[in-house]
């Protein structure tokens, strides 16, 4: 599979950028489930599958512990690297 290994997803929180993220085109915000529903973490899903992100950053202050371990383990099967925050 082709990965967009340029692009970054970044999953936690309402959907704002963390202070000292970079806010760039590459750099794709998804909300928690608990602050945006389940929508943002299907679609960030569907994305890494599709391999559109090469890298997911995940925010584990607003993150359950089964969304962070079902998408790390996502990330593991399909080969995008995984940085976990609080």
């Amino acid at each position: 599979m082709v990965v967009a290994a340029h692009r970054v997803a970044v999953i936690g929180g309402d959907g704002r950028l963390r202070p000292g993220l970079v806010e760039a085109p590459e750099v794709v915000v998804f909300k928690s489930p608990r602050d945006g529903g389940n929508g943002d973490a299907r679609r960030l899903e569907a994305a890494l599958r599709a391999g559109s992100f090469g890298t997911l950053i995940v925010l584990t202050r607003w993150n359950s512990h089964s969304t962070t371990r079902k998408l790390r383990r996502l990330c593991k099967r399909l080969g995008v690297d995984v940085v976990v925050m609080r």
